[in-house]
């Protein structure tokens, strides 16, 4: 996919000469990698994907410095709040029902060590028999700079499921009890929505599975849901989601949403790829 970012095909030697300017900072808070294997990740493998993306970087960094954008925690471990270090996006923008893209989005900005571990990290390696992921950084620069070309950063009203919604509550009210109102998946999405800033939606409908281009549907069940810590949240629902307004992307929620769980893709604008029938309303 050709991108429009001034920063765009990146190498290492250019990342280094960036990094030193401590001006440009704060401006870079998205890097975007095209993957490459002999076997990629099917799309019900995002979540351990992005966790590995997030300790390759971490073992990255020079003399494993601490990084708070890329660990999300402080010095001394104590997770940060605010959403704003950052998350792993591993992504079908294809809609073959393989992960062929990663984005890293870190609202606080990278610094120098983060840039250059960016540029740094290179593979994915996996276990057992499974082929090495191969990363190559494509882009890297601010929201803006891609909000024409990748769906992530888009405006549209309408946005749909592309991994579960992983409910951070319970979701019932004990035994042989109903579920609060509040706890139900619905009103748990619309809370997260609230913690996000973002308007209120006129329509919450849930969908049964993720859908291939070649009309192949997946069961969100198939989906991993467990982080490599065996933390996992309270259950998982998936919907489509339809604002009055148009809403700026990002939009990820819920358990998990820094490792693309609760990921959402916009279904009302042009996709980045014009063969990727899956962002389009109907199939």
């Amino acid at each position: 996919m050709a991108m429009k970012s001034r920063w765009a095909e990146i190498g290492f030697e250019t990342i280094s000469s960036i990094s030193k300017s401590t001006a440009f900072a704060p401006e870079s808070a998205v890097a975007r990698y095209a993957l490459e294997s002999r076997a990629l990740p099917a799309v019900q493998q995002s979540l351990p994907i992005a966790e590995q993306v997030r300790r390759a970087l971490i073992r990255n960094r020079v003399d494993t410095s601490h990084s708070e954008a890329i660990t999300g925690k402080t010095k001394e471990g104590v997770p940060l709040l605010g959403h704003r270090h950052a998350h792993y996006f591993v992504t079908d923008e294809d809609g073959d029902g393989y992960l062929e893209h990663l984005t890293i989005y870190a609202p606080c900005g990278f610094d120098r060590g983060d840039l250059e571990a960016l540029a740094r990290t290179r593979t994915i390696f996996r276990r057992g028999s499974q082929p090495d992921i191969r990363m190559m950084l494509v882009g890297l620069g601010a929201p803006g700079d891609f909000s024409q070309n990748v769906g992530l950063f888009a405006r549209a009203r309408k946005w749909r499921s592309v991994t579960p919604f992983s409910l951070p509550r319970f979701a019932t009210g004990g035994v042989k009890r109903r579920p609060r109102r509040r706890d139900l998946p619905e009103a748990q999405l619309m809370r997260e929505l609230r913690l996000r800033g973002f308007s209120e939606p006129i329509s919450i409908q849930r969908t049964p599975g993720f859908w291939t281009r070649d009309g192949q549907l997946i069961s969100w069940s198939q989906f991993a849901a467990e982080r490599l810590n065996g933390k996992r949240g309270y259950g998982i629902c998936v919907f489509t989601i339809e604002f009055t307004e148009p809403v700026q992307g990002p939009l990820a929620l819920g358990f998990g949403c820094h490792f693309s769980l609760g990921l959402f893709m916009p279904v009302d604008i042009e996709p980045p790829d014009k063969s990727a029938e899956y962002y389009q309303d109907e199939l």
